[in-house]
């Protein structure tokens, strides 16, 4: 359910609980407790993320059938002009409900709003994810340690990321956006802090650190930009998981490929 901001008067809260989080967070959770329900594997709502100084949308994404706790994949989108909610225009659900239907162990699959995953001084989407999203993932009765990220063009750098912090134990990556050097680094605009930002936050300069994760990388071939950077990071972390087959940097990869990395990381648990 999705609930207004900060400066909403009382007649639009009405209804609504605010909660402490985990921290006396109490300011960065304001929407309806939801009820874990098979009929509702699809959960909404906004919170005000201290990372980032703004509202952001999460989408809980359980399979059907499934009530209770469950172990969490972080999701993260491909963007900063696509949102959380572009996961449940994939069809996210329904693929998590099959990979569980077929034999993995049931998890839930939770993205946030990130804007530019490798961040700026004053709107850092990975201190997002590590200071703010595990007090939101205790409010929704989820494990409030993800033990996987998934992550799609953009968010697959930042997947990377966060994965240097050790703690997960399956990274998936989807099209990652990578750069070699720092040319063509800047001519993507990711990187709006300058060059020390992307010595500090490319994930192929940095591969050691999490080179021991469980990693799982997929791109299309027609992706011209980026498989030969995909292709490497496979490589040299010795990806569990590494598949490159026609496809380019769009949507319709994206789609083919996300039941492959929902079952690699379900395969971990």
């Amino acid at each position: 359910m999705l609930v207004g901001g900060l400066g909403l008067g009382a007649g639009l809260l009405a209804g609504c609980q605010r909660e402490m989080a985990p921290g006396g967070q109490a300011d960065n959770i304001i929407q309806s407790k939801a009820p874990t329900s098979a009929t509702q594997p699809v959960t909404t709502g906004r919170n005000l993320s201290s990372g980032r100084y703004r509202e952001v949308d999460i989408v809980i994404m359980r399979p059907a059938g499934v009530t209770g706790p469950l172990p969490v994949c972080v999701a993260l989108h491909s963007d900063r002009l696509t949102l959380a909610k572009s996961f449940l225009e994939y069809g996210l659900p329904d693929m998590l409900t099959k990979v569980v239907q077929d034999g993995s162990a049931p998890f839930a699959v939770v993205a946030v709003d990130g804007g530019n995953w490798v961040g700026y001084k004053d709107d850092d989407p990975q201190r997002m994810l590590f200071q703010d999203l595990p007090g939101w993932l205790d409010y929704h009765d989820l494990a409030s340690t993800p033990f996987s990220v998934l992550g799609i063009s953009e968010g697959g750098a930042g997947a990377l990321n966060m994965a240097r912090t050790p703690g997960l134990s399956a990274v998936a990556v989807i099209s990652p956006k990578l750069f070699d050097n720092w040319t063509d680094a800047q001519a993507s605009d990711m990187f709006d802090d300058g060059q020390k930002q992307w010595e500090q936050r490319e994930p192929l300069r940095h591969m050691a650190e999490f080179a021991t994760q469980k990693l799982g990388v997929w791109c299309g071939t027609e992706d011209r930009a980026f498989i030969g950077p995909a292709r490497r990071l496979a490589e040299n972390t010795k990806a569990v998981e590494a598949a490159f087959t026609p496809g380019g940097h769009d949507e319709a990869y994206w789609k083919s490929v996300l039941p492959q990395a929902l079952k690699f990381v379900g395969s971990v648990l």
